[in-house]
Parts: C-alpha cells; sequence; structure tokens
C-alpha cells in the first residue's frame, strides 16, 4: 500500500476532479481522496454530497471477475472456499448474528408470519431460515456459490439463487409490488454493487405499499480496527465509501421513509455498521406525514471529513509503530533468552 495517499489537512490544496456523475446527487465535481495505485481504487468525494466513491469505477465484467478471482474476504468466496461449505466458526457466527441481532430488528417492526421476503446477501441462509420457521415466504438472493449450495443442500432452502454484485439490481421477480420486505441486514451490500441507486430503485419497485427495508451498512468514518495503513484501503470491494448521512440521504432520494439510521452499539466489524430500516409510503400517503420518519441531520462537511481521515490516518501510523516496537522488543528479548511477555515470580 506505499503508493496510496490520503489527502491530508496539512496540504495547501486538493485535486478537484470532473468525473461522470455522482450516484447520490449526480454532481460530476469531486476532489481526490486516494490516489490509485496497483492494489487500491483511485476514490474521490463529491464536493455536493459527500459521497465517497471509486473513480474511474470497474466495468460489470471487471468488477465480476475480481469476485471470482481475488476476494478473500468472505468465508462463501471461490478464494476461500473453493467448491466446499464457509467455515463451521464462520456460520456460526453468522447464525448468532441472525438469531440475537437481525430477526429481533424484522420483529420490531413487522411479524414474518404469512409475509413475503426478499433477503438479499442471504449467507448461508441462517436468517432464511429463521424467517421460514416463522411462517414468511422468503426468496434470497447471494453472490458467493459455497454459501449458496450451503442455504440449499444442507438447510434445504430451494428459493436461494445465485447472482452476482454485478447485477444486483437485476434480481428475479415476476413483477413489481409484490414483497412486503425486503431484508439486507445478513452483510453489507450498497457499497460492493456498481450504483447503490439503481439497487435501491429496484427494491423500492418490488415492495408493496407500506412495505419495509431493513439494512446494514459500514460507516466508513467510525473504523473498529484497521488491517491497511488506510481507513479507505478496501481495493476494488468498495465501490462506494459510505457513511451514516450519505447512506440516509439514498435511502431517502429513492423515495422511502425513514425510520432509523444510526450507528448500532450491537454490531460491528472492521468498522461501526449503520442499522438502517426504512419504509415504502402507502398510495397517495405524503412521506411527510408518517410520524415516525426520522431526521440524521445535514451531516459533516467536506472539510470535516477531510480532517477525520487525516487523524484516522495518522493515528494508525502511530498504532502501527507502536506495533513494531512491540514486535522488535520480542526478538531481542528471546535472543537474549527472555520469554515474553515477562512473569515475575
Amino acid at each position: 500500500m506505499q503508493n496510496t495517499q490520503v489527502t491530508s489537512r496539512s496540504q495547501q490544496q486538493t485535486r478537484p476532479v470532473r468525473t461522470g456523475g455522482c450516484d447520490l446527487c449526480h454532481s460530476g465535481d469531486a476532489l481526490v481522496l486516494v490516489e490509485g495505485s496497483a492494489e487500491t481504487c483511485p476514490l474521490v468525494i463529491c464536493t455536493q454530497c459527500q459521497l465517497i466513491y471509486a473513480w474511474p469505477q470497474l466495468s460489470a465484467t471487471a468488477l465480476d471477475n475480481f469476485y471470482e478471482d481475488t476476494f478473500v474476504n468472505d468465508p462463501g468466496s471461490l478464494q476461500r472456499a473453493g467448491s466446499a461449505f464457509p467455515p463451521d466458526e464462520d456460520r456460526r457466527k453468522e447464525e448468532i448474528l441472525a438469531e440475537h441481532w437481525s430477526i429481533k430488528i424484522i420483529k420490531r417492526f413487522i411479524a414474518p408470519r404469512r409475509k413475503k421476503f426478499l433477503e438479499l446477501r442471504v449467507r448461508t441462509g441462517a436468517l432464511t431460515a429463521i424467517l421460514q420457521a416463522e411462517g414468511a415466504e422468503v426468496l434470497g438472493v447471494e453472490p458467493f456459490q459455497a454459501n449458496a449450495n450451503y442455504a440449499r443442500h444442507v438447510r434445504g432452502l430451494s428459493n436461494v439463487f445465485d447472482l452476482p454484485f454485478s447485477r444486483f439490481h437485476q434480481f428475479p421477480l415476476p413483477q413489481d409490488g409484490q414483497v412486503d420486505v425486503v431484508n439486507v441486514l445478513n452483510h453489507h451490500v450498497l457499497a460492493h454493487v456498481l450504483s447503490p441507486r439503481l439497487l435501491l430503485e429496484k427494491l423500492f419497485s418490488v415492495l408493496k405499499p407500506g412495505g419495509y427495508l431493513f439494512l446494514d451498512e459500514k460507516d466508513v468514518l467510525h473504523p473498529v480496527r484497521h488491517k491497511k495503513r488506510s481507513t479507505l484501503d478496501s481495493g476494488p470491494a468498495h465501490q462506494f465509501q459510505l457513511t451514516v448521512h450519505t447512506t440516509a440521504r439514498y435511502i431517502r432520494t429513492t423515495g422511502f421513509e425513514l425510520l432509523e439510521c444510526e450507528l448500532d452499539p450491537h454490531r460491528s466489524s472492521d468498522f461501526r455498521h449503520i442499522r438502517i430500516v426504512a419504509r415504502k409510503p402507502q398510495e397517495g400517503e405524503p412521506a411527510t406525514t408518517f410520524s415516525r420518519q426520522i431526521d440524521v441531520g445535514k451531516g459533516p462537511s467536506l472539510q470535516t471529513i477531510q480532517r477525520r481521515l487525516w487523524w484516522l490516518e495518522n493515528t494508525w501510523r502511530i498504532r502501527l509503530a507502536r506495533v513494531r516496537v512491540k514486535k522488535k522488543t520480542q526478538r531481542m528479548l528471546r535472543r537474549l533468552g527472555f520469554e515474553y511477555p515477562l512473569t515475575q515470580k
């Protein structure tokens, strides 16, 4: 990652660029946040809505090839699972998440019995199985074949279909307005697709009036732990780097009423996770009349985001330096015949 450069607040000028248009607000005006390298995507930030996204964006073919040939961050990916099933430990973590987090969020708003669900990113089907046991009818979509095979052949979920991220906005439904709930709580999705706007517009169209959308995303401004030098070093996997405010704006601009959008205190991985609950308005019902709709505020300015990223990058450098010093100390003590850490007798 030596060639990755995140714009710092100490720089006098930030390089402006004209892109083909922001997926969220359609503005073509952006500033470069990350210069690309052989391992990272160039990233820009929209000067109008502060959406962070890869530019130039990968083609559908290039994105599919990346997930088939390189991607290792999912236990069901070809590089991790091969032709086998994902590891037992990862499946158990998925089951715990479904039992103790996802289903509880859904049941706060709607009873699954006799409802039609569309699940994007079912993984191995842990939540899908719970929903079916609750009496729901579920159609599931999953990009990684090892996950989908486990859902079908082990959990017995026949309505789980393989679909690459590049075609998530083309999932197989016979007609619009037939789904009570769209669930995307198993794993974040918007950051991985070619166009979050196209996907959300499709989800809006398939929902019945009054139907619910449940969504999980990561907030790039709130890392829990860094695996790389910069919080933005995610490579081609994340075509979009989302925050609470850009996610909320996506939901609203595609027609949904926003009921919940906040950093969930019970859900984190490498980043804090955003829990989103939204609703499609009833026919003839103005969105502003729905009593539970929330306002997440205007969001941080462009300068605030740049300062935040600068601070995250430099504090991470300090942490890496401490790790290197600790490892060097361990090696020196071993050469001297001591075990590390030293224990008192």
